[in-house]
């Protein structure tokens, strides 16, 4: 009797121990809940937006750009340089992308350019605008700036809006200056030209009373050239913001979180005072 209960008693020591082994090895074949929260989160990283993929892919990020417009964005050669330039380095950097690629576009081309894929994102000193938004959408706002007239040097007798009924004034093509002035100037002939270069030169060379552009960049044409001003009164408060396909929201939510960055760890501060102070 004391020999078939030492058997029972074995019997069930080993059939315990199968029980043990046997949920041992079902913990492995099924992940503990934190391995599949991991598995769940990486999955949920791998972007669905086509831009943020191809950088991913190729650490590259495409940007169309009008380079006509110092200090914002304009050609030394053959290397790009300017303000907008620097900054969406910067910025590109931070999401991942080690090169970016400039497709120079007339400034009117740009919107267009955008929507047929040309490029990734619009980075063109462009005002962010109610029409616009129509279109296109817009990163946050990276820099402020308003309209301004430029005269030559020696012109007195303009002093402000209100001098330049029945004078000629130009302005470029698809720029927020020449919606301003149909709209709100219809007294004032606007002769429109393709590029800043060439607005800038119509005032040089006489062939227009005033041009009517972006702040920072008739302040720096204005310092450069020493025979053209800025007067000091703006004619409108305008903000700069890169240009987004509306199918983009999560590249969009990409470019203002790189954006942010840059500004909470100073470099955008220190690229902002190489360019305008």
């Amino acid at each position: 009797m004391a020999h078939q209960m030492k058997k029972v008693n074995l019997l069930a020591i080993l059939c315990g121990l199968t029980i043990l082994v046997t949920a041992c090895g079902g913990g492995k074949a099924n992940p503990a809940p934190s391995e599949q929260a991991k598995t769940a989160n990486a999955a949920a990283k791998v972007s669905t937006d086509e831009v943020l993929q191809k950088i991913a892919k190729n650490k590259t990020l495409t940007v169309g750009t009008d380079a006509t417009f110092k200090p914002f964005e304009y050609k030394s050669g053959d290397k790009y340089d300017g303000f907008d330039i620097e900054l969406i380095q910067a910025v590109a950097k931070e999401m991942g992308a080690d090169k970016v690629e400039f497709v120079d576009t007339e400034f009117k081309g740009l919107i267009p350019g955008l929507q047929a894929k040309k490029f990734d994102l619009i980075v063109s000193a462009m005002y962010i605008t109610d029409e616009r938004k129509q279109t296109i959408d817009f990163s946050e706002t990276y820099y402020p700036g308003g309209l301004t007239i430029m005269l030559k040097k020696d012109n007195d007798k303009i002093k402000g809006i209100e001098d330049l009924k029945n004078k000629k004034v130009a302005v470029q093509i698809g720029t927020k200056s020449v919606k301003f002035l149909e709209e709100n100037h219809k007294d004032i002939p606007l002769v429109k030209v393709e590029k800043n270069t060439e607005m800038f030169l119509e005032l040089e060379t006489g062939k227009v009373d005033a041009v009517v552009t972006g702040g920072p960049a008739a302040k720096t044409y204005a310092k450069e050239k020493g025979t053209v001003k800025v007067l000091p009164k703006e004619l409108t408060q305008e903000f700069y913001g890169y240009g987004i396909r509306k199918d983009s929201p999560e590249f969009q939510r990409a470019v203002n979180e790189a954006l942010a960055k840059i500004k909470a760890n100073g470099k955008y501060n220190e690229i902002v005072k190489k360019w305008f102070e």
